[in-house]
């Protein structure tokens, strides 16, 4: 197969008629240039079919393109479908700014790491945080000026950028739903309770039951890890203990599925014996049988705060954090 060689700023410069230094400050924004002049670069460009050679820019600009997107946990976070979707939301602002996404997988509890090394080695213009468990690295990166926004609200106050959903809010929207449906026993099944989503919908199941004068039963909260198998396996150990439990808030509409199978397993249906509720209105939550009652929160969205708070740092503006709102979605469940 022939390969055809890449356009160079002089050949460009020729056929369009002006300086390689016009052509340069055409291809990095510069409006000064002279209308007509700019035209007839963009029209050998397009002709061309010329194409920034990364290499070359991130030599000249001090810029990479690329933004990592952290995960601080291993590949099993990839059975829920949570992160396919916050990444596309990542990835479409991004992308839509001429940047390019690094996904890097692996657990953050030492501020040491390989993954720490690359970040603070210059190959990425800003760092993206998802499930994040300790802050040592992420304040040392801020601290050398690599821009840094996180994914879910730090453990504890500090003057980090974040985009969160309201988890509190909806765990505490969740439990409400269940009482006000006449559920006397309500179990819950955590998330990470480590990391600020799980142990903010812990505190919201918590307080909704203060604001009806209860005090929710230690004894019903089991904690799972976000996937399918460990809500199934801890709804089994809840009802053999406790088989006055009627009511249940799972963290994710995957433990809340599995939940569902450990209730009929049990000999029990999903209402009627044990109202359900999950947390993300995921594609499953509207498929599954019964359809499942969830808190919805805007995924992509989310993603996409994110990332629009990554590009207002390395544009040098002043940020804010974001927190998005979260909506009960009723359905059979519950």
């Amino acid at each position: 197969m022939k390969v055809t060689a890449r356009a160079t700023y002089a050949q460009i410069a020729e056929q369009a008629g002006v300086s390689e230094a016009t052509v340069s400050r055409v291809l990095n924004g510069d409006e000064k240039v002279h209308p007509d002049r700019a035209a007839r670069v963009l029209e050998v460009v397009e002709k061309l079919g010329y194409r920034k050679n990364r290499a070359a820019t991130a030599l000249a600009s001090g810029r990479t393109g690329l933004i990592a997107i952290v995960i601080d946990d291993d590949l099993s976070v990839f059975s829920d479908p949570f992160w396919a979707t916050v990444s596309s939301g990542i990835s479409r602002v991004l992308l839509e700014n001429e940047l390019q996404t690094l996904l890097m997988v692996a657990p953050m509890s030492s501020p040491d790491s390989a993954v720490a090394h690359y970040l603070e080695g210059g190959e990425v213009d800003g760092v993206i945080f998802f499930q994040l468990h300790k802050h040592a690295l992420v304040k040392r990166l801020a601290k050398q000026g690599l821009p840094v926004v996180i994914a879910g609200s730090p453990n504890s106050n500090s003057d980090l950028i974040y985009a969160d959903t309201d988890n509190f809010g909806g765990g505490a929207q969740a439990t409400r739903h269940l009482l006000q449906a006449g559920c006397k026993n309500i179990a819950t099944i955590t998330g990470d309770t480590e990391a600020s989503a799980g142990r903010q919908r812990l505190e919201g199941y918590l307080q909704a039951h203060r604001e009806v004068g209860k005090v929710a039963n230690k004894a019903l909260t089991a904690h799972g890890d976000y996937s399918f198998e460990s809500g199934k396996e801890q709804m089994a150990k809840l009802l053999a203990a406790h088989p006055e439990i009627d009511g249940l808030f799972a963290a994710n509409d995957l433990m809340a599925l599995g939940a569902i199978i450990a209730i009929e397993e049990a000999g029990r249906t999903v209402p009627d014996n044990v109202r359900v509720v999950g947390f993300d209105d995921s594609v499953m939550a509207q498929t599954s049988r019964p359809p499942l009652t969830t808190i919805r929160q805007d995924i992509v969205g989310l993603g996409a705060a994110v990332a629009e708070l990554m590009i207002a740092l390395l544009t040098g503006k002043e940020v804010e954090p974001r927190i998005l709102p979260t909506e009960l979605v009723i359905r059979e469940s519950a």
